[in-house]
């Protein structure tokens, strides 16, 4: 029996787009709409629903004192708050208004349909598969220093001319956040000019490789807008390779989104294996690293592998994030194991994978008809090509390597790369970082500004009185009078106004800091860095706080502290 839900939101388009999300995702049915805490009372006692999506920032009576007096009635459905705001307060809130769940909108579709599963086990089938991939809702108005390798020539491992790149970039990066709420994961801005693609695409041009097939899915507006025809990399080629992009795209039979790793490669496999390339290399599209595939797939040749994996050490309590190995001595990989909750060892995988082309196609044709295959090439592709015997090697990687796969990770990367030395030297002009850059003025610290360990991108200016101190700022980033920026990554066009202070945090493109207004904060009592994240397009009011570790989703404007719940 589906279930029968209520949305309660004063914004039409969010209604609307959760509507098509529970469409999409789930067989229930969405019974009614209300737009007020009042309207909410009386859809619920008119329509009985089971569960009541219940946004709290309402005019008139908000969502929490409208959940307070559905759960006073005799049979109450089940009521998951919906909001901007995710922090403890704010949850204490939700708990004491009795409602049964809470989740941010920045996480609708990663985290509700779970929740939902839990509260209406007999309604909801948590096993059912959704058809397409989580709709994305409309909101509110518009480490160790780094081990040195010897230094080889580039030319001393000549390449093929038939290898082929294959960068995966359709991740859409939920554990980044508000960060990855309008742009895919490999679209993210990185040391204030770039992107985190660049590494790759800067990687593969360095060591000589320029036929390059980049695979897109989520969001991929801003790297298409990045990358264009590929000038910034030498990649506006014909006849010798270049760059193309490839999106998914529907056939007359029946076909889906790309469903993991494996299955975007399969779905693009006659793109890929046009002209008979032979090596073919994968990369990810998310990592930060400095390496040159030559000397990779001369491994790969030298020990006529099917499958070459680079591969790094990382620390035991990092190693349950990555795909783990286990290799004899002569490097032969004996046993892969994705993500593992007890590793016993310490190589991971970097993602990065050589194939020999037939053996990719066959293995990719397997694993499509595989039971039960989540389609992803850590989790069921090496897992089995290293199970039936196949000559599975890895090639060990002793460089920076970072996987900026959360918010935590994203914000120590780049302190890293304040550090003396650097983690990864961006300055290095035998391997050029490259990246699509806007022309911009100079950066200008005017007279009685400060600025210490900071990278400062064209077109900043920081103003007089102002302090930055351990930050990265993007083009195009003001910082007012008097205003203090800390240990903080700001993107373009970034305004800090006069006596605005920011300490800690990720602040998103087109963002207004009012005046006098404090974001996040310094405090190690809990372990973590607690990093305070900011959307794209928000303005925050003058005077305001925003406390530390909070998250506020794009294109909000907050006129007021985000805690509606008043005191005693």
């Amino acid at each position: 029996m589906p279930a029968r839900i209520l949305l309660v939101d004063d914004n039409r388009r969010f209604i609307e787009s959760a509507e098509r999300f529970f469409a999409d995702e789930l067989s229930v049915i969405v019974v009614g709409s209300a737009s007020s805490g009042a309207q909410a009372l009386d859809q619920v006692a008119r329509l009985e629903p089971d569960l009541v999506l219940m946004d709290v920032a309402m005019p008139g009576m908000d969502g929490l004192e409208a959940t307070q007096r559905i759960k006073a009635r005799a049979h109450p459905p089940r009521v998951i708050i919906l909001t901007f705001y995710d922090t403890p307060k704010y949850r204490q809130a939700a708990e004491k208004a009795g409602a049964d769940g809470f989740v941010p909108k920045g996480d609708f579709g990663e985290k509700l349909l779970p929740l939902i599963s839990a509260l209406l086990p007999d309604l909801v089938s948590p096993d059912r598969q959704p058809a397409r991939p989580p709709t994305r809702l409309h909101t509110r108005p518009i480490e160790a220093a780094p081990v040195s390798r010897a230094g080889h020539p580039r030319d001393a491992w000549p390449l093929s001319p038939r290898v082929r790149t294959v960068i995966l970039a359709g991740g859409e990066g939920t554990r980044l956040g508000v960060l990855t709420a309008r742009r895919a994961k490999p679209a993210v801005p990185f040391a204030g000019k770039y992107r985190i693609i660049d590494f790759a695409l800067s990687n593969c041009v360095n060591s000589g490789l320029f036929d390059i097939v980049v695979l897109t899915q989520y969001r991929p507006h801003s790297l298409n807008a990045h990358i264009g025809v590929g000038r910034p990399w030498d990649l506006d080629r014909g006849f010798t390779g270049g760059i193309r992009m490839l999106h998914p795209f529907r056939e007359r039979a029946q076909t889906d989104w790309q469903t993991g790793t494996a299955n975007a490669v399969l779905l693009n496999l006659g793109f890929i294996t046009d002209n008979d390339p032979d090596p073919v290399l994968v990369l990810a599209g998310d990592h930060v690293y400095r390496m040159n595939y030559g000397p990779l797939l001369a491994f790969h040749a030298e020990r006529q592998a099917d499958l070459t994996i680079a591969a790094t050490e990382v620390s035991i309590e990092d190693a349950p994030r990555f795909g783990m190995l286990v290799t004899d001595g002569e490097q032969r990989v004996l046993a892969f194991q994705e993500k593992p909750q007890r590793p016993t060892g310490t190589l991971a995988s970097m993602g990065i994978y050589v194939f020999g082309r037939k053996v990719l196609e066959q293995c990719l044709h397997e694993d499509h008809h595989a039971p039960d295959s989540a389609h992803d090439f850590g989790k069921d592709v090496i897992p089995r090509l290293v199970g039936s015997g196949r000559r599975v090697f890895a090639y060990r990687h002793e460089g920076y390597w970072m996987d900026v796969g959360t918010i935590d990770t994203y914000w120590r990367v780049h302190m890293d790369l304040l550090r003396h030395p650097p983690a990864i030297e961006l300055n290095d002009r035998s391997w050029v970082i490259r990246t699509r850059s806007d022309e911009r003025p100079p950066l200008l610290i005017d007279a009685g500004a400060s600025a210490q360990a900071c990278l400062l991108s064209d077109g900043v200016v920081i103003a007089p009185g102002a302090v930055v101190e351990r930050s990265i700022l993007s083009p195009g980033v003001h910082v007012g009078p008097g205003a203090v920026v800390r240990d903080s990554i700001v993107f373009a066009d970034g305004c800090v106004e006069a006596g605005a202070r920011v300490e800690r945090a990720i602040i998103d493109k087109h963002v207004i800091v009012g005046a006098n207004a404090c974001v996040g904060g310094h405090d190690d009592a809990d372990g973590s860095p607690g990093i305070t994240t900011i959307g794209k397009n928000v303005q925050i009011a003058a005077g305001l706080t925003i406390d530390r570790g909070m998250s506020i989703s794009p294109d909000v404007y907050l006129e007021q502290e985000p805690l509606l719940w008043p005191s005693p």
